[in-house]
């Protein structure tokens, strides 16, 4: 069964989708519209009656969810916008990428005609798309908020200073991209370099041992029948990487950690120092995929269970 959905996984479409989990109440009945509880004050796009396909619905909606938001007004909405921004990423999870792109890059033009509704756009962009501990992170979200930052006007350059940053950040390992290759050591000395490793899926899980976070990863993982089956059929590997340099420290937490994962730890630092991989916070989870494509950056346990699960 789940070799079957591997090969299902190999022959997808190259189109990438974003999975985002979000946590927002979604009504029972079948218009697209009601799904999403939007503020009483806010006013949602209604799709033409000539669209009766509920994904083309959520992508009209997407593409005009905020032609009735007043960004002028610094006190419209100061109550509810947060929700109303929830609300916009519930409708983007049932679109494309390229509408997603084009949705958040209409939202920052439409918010930069008032200079106080940018910042309050910018910090809401933040939280919720940028943040470490927010489930809605996505940095296929945040890199046009970023590049609306760095070519507007309006903004003082301390933030394109930090947005330059973030930007060339968030361009490494991208999801559809390959990632970046480096070396790392067994608890034998013995250095391997992670392109190397031959399954199908690689579930890189970048660590430290004394991180109370870590451990709840660790055990999510261990404790997942759908990553366990994948690891028992030779299909995926959990690559497990420590990225300092407290060996004493790193010795302490290999016996916890399953004999059938690989623990190491990144000898050269690369990943600390040279920032080959965008460490927003420890833990680090990615899910990689064939030549070692990025499937799911920065990411959680739930979803790659969904991923495999789809």
């Amino acid at each position: 069964m789940i070799r079957q959905k591997v090969q299902m996984l190999k022959k997808r479409n190259k189109k990438i989708f974003l999975i985002l989990t979000i946590s927002i109440s979604v009504s029972c009945n079948n218009s697209t519209q009601n799904k999403i509880n939007a503020p009483v004050d806010f006013i949602l796009p209604n799709a033409p009656a000539i669209i009766i396909d509920q994904r083309e619905s959520y992508k009209y909606i997407a593409l005009n969810y905020w032609n009735d938001f007043n960004f002028a007004d610094s006190t419209a909405y100061r109550q509810t916008t947060e929700q109303i921004f929830a609300n916009f990423l519930n409708v983007l999870q049932y679109t494309d990428l390229q509408i997603i792109l084009q949705s958040v890059e209409t939202m920052m033009q439409k918010a930069a005609t008032d200079s106080l509704a940018y910042i309050r756009f910018v910090d809401i962009c933040e939280k919720y798309l940028y943040g470490a501990n927010s489930p809605y992170r996505s940095d296929d979200l945040y890199i046009p908020v970023l590049q609306s930052i760095i070519s507007t006007n309006i903004i003082s350059e301390n933030y394109k200073t930090v947005a330059r940053y973030r930007l060339n950040m968030a361009m490494k390992n991208r999801t559809g991209t390959q990632a970046a290759d480096f070396e790392y050591t067994l608890e034998s000395g013995k250095t391997c370099n992670m392109h190397d490793i031959k399954t199908e899926f690689i579930l890189l899980f970048i660590y430290n041992p004394d991180c109370n976070a870590c451990k709840e990863y660790s055990e999510r993982i261990q404790n997942s029948q759908l990553i366990r089956q994948l690891i028992n059929k030779n299909l995926l590997t959990v690559l497990a990487v420590y990225p300092d340099k407290d060996l004493d420290e790193w010795k302490k937490y290999l016996a916890q950690t399953p004999s059938d994962w690989i623990n190491a730890r990144d000898t050269k630092l690369a990943i600390k120092n040279d920032e080959i991989y965008d460490i927003r916070a420890i833990p680090t989870l990615y899910l990689l995929g064939k030549n070692k494509k990025v499937l799911l950056k920065d990411t959680f346990v739930e979803n790659v269970e969904k991923y495999f699960s789809l």
